[in-house]
């Protein structure tokens, strides 16, 4: 996960290997513009003459380095596209700053202290710094989360679930500051990148869908909001209030069953993407198990799907895991059908839906999942 918005988790939100959720992929050089130049003035705090700066892409390789010099250093570069570059502290791999490459005059501070280290000048690079400072509260919290979970080694279950339910909750908190953050800059480049990179499409289809249209026209063009509006239309089969198309896959024991043959048997069903290799998954399954212990008799089921390729580490880990509910799958991995229907690009993932196979919620977990189901089955009964 990010460590913190500001500087380097930043980076690691908006660049690859955002693990929360794994987002969608693009260059990130895409605007052919007028051939032009941005020009960094920097000042650097707490940092020594002499200290080096790098210049990174978005796949994290080097552009170019700079030499800070009396505290201060200064850089130019073609703009002939709009590029998000990181300035990395090379002797502390933990500090880095985003900025873009918009033509114009770029002030940069990098500060040995990596939360006061900004970035202004330009519209994007503005609107970068802003969403960092209303995001960095968040991630001061999420640190001492996990100050304790590192340091505290006699927690009891219920904290350590409670401190999970926290964190979870604190990232939510960061995800709706970026989309606020998109719907506020639909006209520039950080928008751009929120959209295509930083937002959940499988759960909010309809807020992509809308910030792409109130876009301009030079991005709506662009090779990735082409393909993400296009899987997003796609995607409206499996929309809650859609019924979720059925697909038959194998049992552990190699019967060949359906989802709905499943789904039927229940007032409301759980299916519940997952896979023996992925860890949050495996931490998750206490938990489902007891939800399933507490509301299958009042009529609600799980359906496990793997995205397993390996059926003895598949089978094994239903063993090991005690999970006694009804599991399926292809053993396609991420190539599964089920999968590729849903547009599953993240595990754990959920789908509730009632015994029609109506698509009532997508996405929830822990408390949240608890609630919905609990309130479903109450309004049944």
């Amino acid at each position: 996960m990010p460590q913190r918005f500001s500087s380097s988790a930043l980076r690691s939100l908006l660049l690859p290997g955002f693990a929360l959720l794994l987002l969608v992929l693009f260059n990130a050089c895409k605007e052919s513009a007028p051939k032009n130049t941005y020009t960094i003035n920097g000042t650097a705090v707490g940092l020594a003459d002499g200290d080096t700066l790098l210049i990174t892409d978005s796949d994290g390789m080097p552009v170019d380095k700079i030499v800070i010099k009396d505290g201060k250093f200064s850089y130019s570069g073609p703009a002939d596209s709009v590029c998000c570059y990181a300035l990395n502290v090379v002797k502390d791999q933990f500090n880095s700053l985003l900025f873009f490459t918009e033509p114009g005059n770029i002030t940069i501070t990098v500060s040995s202290n990596p939360t006061d280290s900004k970035v202004a000048g330009t519209v994007a690079n503005d609107a970068l710094q802003l969403l960092m400072e209303a995001t960095d509260p968040y991630y001061v919290k999420i640190h001492e989360i996990e100050n304790i979970v590192y340091t505290d080694t006699v927690l009891t279950h219920e904290e350590e679930w409670a401190l999970s339910q926290r964190y979870e909750q604190l990232y939510r908190e960061i995800e709706n500051r970026c989309k606020e953050a998109a719907e506020q800059n639909t006209d520039n480049e950080l928008g751009y990148m929120l959209v295509v990179r930083s937002i959940d499409e499988q759960q909010n289809s309809e807020l992509i869908l809308r910030l792409i249209d109130a876009m301009p026209e030079k991005f709506k063009q662009r090779l990735p909001i082409i393909e993400l509006k296009a899987r997003l239309t796609a995607r409206h089969s499996t929309d809650e209030g859609q019924t979720m198309p059925d697909f038959t896959m194998d049992t552990p024991a190699g019967d060949s069953i359906s989802v709905m043959s499943e789904v039927r048997k229940n007032k409301v069903t759980i299916i519940d993407f997952w896979a023996s290799w992925c860890g949050p998954c495996r931490r998750e399954m206490p938990f489902m198990k007891e939800l399933y212990d507490t509301y299958h008799p009042n009529g609600m089921g799980i359906v496990g799907v793997s995205l397993d390729e390996s059926r003895d580490a598949w089978t094994q880990a239903i063993g090991s895991l005690r999970m006694e509910w009804a599991q399926m799958s292809d053993l396609r991995g991420w190539n599964s059908e089920a999968a590729q229907l849903f547009s599953v690009t993240a595990i754990p993932y959920t789908v509730v839906v009632d015994s029609l196979g109506t698509i009532l919620k997508k996405g929830l977990r822990g408390e949240e999942l608890q609630q919905y189901v609990a309130s479903v089955i109450g309004e049944q009964n």
